[in-house]
């Protein structure tokens, strides 16, 4: 059996069992969406005229016709839509500036403060589970599980893996100073080398309580020595980050924009392949093959082309992303023609963090809108490992939103920063209700 097929059954086996519905403590908690459109089971429809009940922060029933439950609080969703809460699988809470240096120089206590504002931001737009592949830790989930922020529920991969003169390596090419010691890494990433320190790292994260491992495979734009083709990793050391994380039922994923990094990552048993900008059908076919999935990050690259002045962009990764703007939307549209499977994921650092919402009208460009949704609902909830999540049915956590209008029509209503956004509800709890 391939390394990838017991990782992959090692994630579906780590699923939680199906949830019981119930009181909490002795106050039993009951709201109520009647008169809704509810997007179905595969996000490419509705069942009409329906209710919701709510219980305990579970959706307790989908059913047709008015609900009729004593002490429930009613939410009249007529002339609007209920979707499942959104789910970005590709963010940097902390990632607090698109210039190395300056992110270098940032305290983390600067950097918390961001993470404390994109995080409001995200769930103000709507999504209430996001992925943060690298730099996000157990204190930041931890501090949205506890009420101190308000934000969605994280899952986090900690610190990525990166090669010295990798991805994740920020210092700056005149820099000559070796790394050494617990100094072998920034806020963002692990500078590692070797199969042995490969494994350390991501021990070091999982202990953590990592829900993935992140790797770097190929060159990026914001890192200031590794152009965009450089392959980075070993076979052997790419081995030992999927053997790790699969020890503990988790997986890999791994930064890759080129295609050759894209089949590398299919070959090597590595889960999520994170913006493959450069796709070409054959690595599609290859990661779809081997049970994988893409998550491509359009915004980011439209954001450091657009606003990169404004960012402070050194003029290395400016140039980068001029380099590669031109070819993201065709990869897009190789992988999406591929039938591969995609999450949805924007990677947006420093003061874009603004843009998470546009990531929609970019992928309108060549996506109906019912595979959007998709993307940003159930698949990422199978990236993420689970099924309670991403879906409007019994037994599902209570995420929902209610949309004033029709997404599946205009999908732009979810790119309004949660302006058309009537209701915001996270686990049972709600975040956004407007009066009436």
């Amino acid at each position: 059996m391939s390394t990838f097929l017991l990782l992959r059954d090692a994630v579906v086996s780590s699923r939680l069992p199906p949830f019981s519905l119930g009181r909490s403590g002795d106050k039993l908690t009951i709201t109520i969406f009647e008169n809704a459109r509810v997007l179905n089971e595969t996000a490419d429809g509705y069942r009409e005229d329906c209710h919701v009940v709510v219980e305990d922060g579970r959706i307790a029933a989908v059913d047709s016709g008015p609900a009729h439950v004593a002490n429930a609080e009613v939410i009249d969703v007529r002339g609007g839509t209920l979707l499942p809460g959104l789910i970005d699988v590709h963010i940097h809470a902390k990632l607090s500036s698109a210039n190395a240096t300056q992110l270098l120089n940032h305290p983390t206590t600067y950097s918390s403060a961001h993470a404390a504002r994109m995080l409001r931001h995200a769930l103000d737009c709507g999504f209430t589970s996001l992925r943060d592949v690298g730099g996000g830790d157990h204190g930041l989930a931890q501090a949205l599980e506890d009420g101190l922020i308000p934000g969605p529920r994280l899952f986090y991969a900690g610190r990525t893996l990166s090669m010295t003169g990798g991805h994740g390596d920020l210092r700056p090419g005149h820099e000559d100073v070796e790394p050494c010691g617990c100094s072998r890494m920034n806020m963002i990433a692990h500078v590692v080398d070797g199969a042995d320190e490969v494994r350390r790292a991501a021990r070091e994260e999982l202990r953590m309580g990592a829900h993935c491992i992140k790797i770097m495979l190929s060159g990026g734009v914001l890192s200031p020595t590794d152009p965009i083709w450089m392959q980075q990793f070993t076979d052997e050391e790419v081995r030992a980050a999927v053997e790790e994380a699969a020890r503990w039922r988790r997986y890999v994923a791994a930064h890759a924009h080129t295609a050759e990094a894209v089949l590398r990552a299919a070959q090597l048993g590595v889960r999520t392949v994170e913006h493959a900008t450069l796709i070409t059908t054959e690595a599609a076919d290859a990661l779809r093959d081997a049970d994988g999935f893409a998550v491509p990050t359009l915004a980011v690259v439209m954001a450091l082309t657009e606003r990169g002045d404004a960012l402070g962009l050194p003029a290395a990764a400016a140039a980068k992303a001029k380099e590669i703007v031109h070819l993201a939307m065709q990869g897009f549209e190789t992988a999406w023609r591929a039938d591969l499977p995609l999450g949805f994921g924007t990677d947006l650092p420093g003061d874009v963090f603004d843009m998470q919402a546009r990531e929609f009208l970019y992928r309108r460009e060549i996506q109906p809108a019912a595979a959007i949704l998709r993307s940003a609902t159930l698949t990422g909830a199978e990236i993420l490992g689970r099924p309670d999540l991403g879906r409007i049915a019994p037994g599902a956590t209570a995420d929902l939103l209610v949309v004033d209008g029709d997404p599946l029509e205009d999908i732009a209503l979810l790119a309004e920063d949660g302006r058309r956004l009537r209701a915001i509800m996270k686990a049972g709890n709600f975040h956004k209700r407007e009066a009436g």
